[in-house]
């Protein structure tokens, strides 16, 4: 009887693990998109590109946003794409929730390595109008070199 209620606390106790690092990655979402949401200063210099794409469905639009070709290495990225959701809808965001980091190196392609020509973000909107974007990474491997990015893509 001991050692079956021992379990049943471990079990409990891991449970309460797992939940808040679930809460925490959450927390770190939700903190990105209050960033972005209250930002009116936005980089205008960026050492990558940047392009934004509309797709129109039915009654939304489809927005694409793509980062690619970097001049400078990017490791582990971090990145949130916000163009008006409400709080019902998640924006579309990387490197917080996934598995595997994502990098991106001049020239470099390896997605056994987790380095990609590019990535994007994908979401829904009302309308076609401008998406801002938070964007972080690594400027080196050991990641003591951080680089955070507040754009503003303006919809053409």
């Amino acid at each position: 009887m001991k050692k079956l209620i021992l379990l049943i606390c471990l079990l409990a106790l891991c449970s309460a693990c797992q939940q808040t690092e679930q809460y925490s990655e959450f927390d770190v979402y939700q903190e990105m998109k209050d960033n972005l949401i209250k930002c009116h200063d936005f980089d205008n210099e960026y050492p990558f590109h940047i392009q934004l794409v509309f797709n129109k469905l039915e009654q939304k639009y489809r927005y694409d946003l793509i980062i690619d070709q970097p001049q400078v290495d990017m490791y582990d990225i971090q990145a949130l794409a916000y163009a008006n959701e409400d709080d019902k809808q998640t924006c579309p965001v990387i490197g917080i929730f996934d598995d595997e980091p994502f990098h991106l190196k001049r020239n470099y392609i390896n997605k056994a390595e987790n380095f990609y020509k590019g990535i994007q973000l994908s979401g829904e909107c009302d309308e076609m109008e401008n998406v801002k974007v938070y964007v972080s990474y690594y400027t080196d491997e050991s990641k003591t070199k951080k680089e955070t990015k507040y754009i503003e893509v303006k919809h053409e």
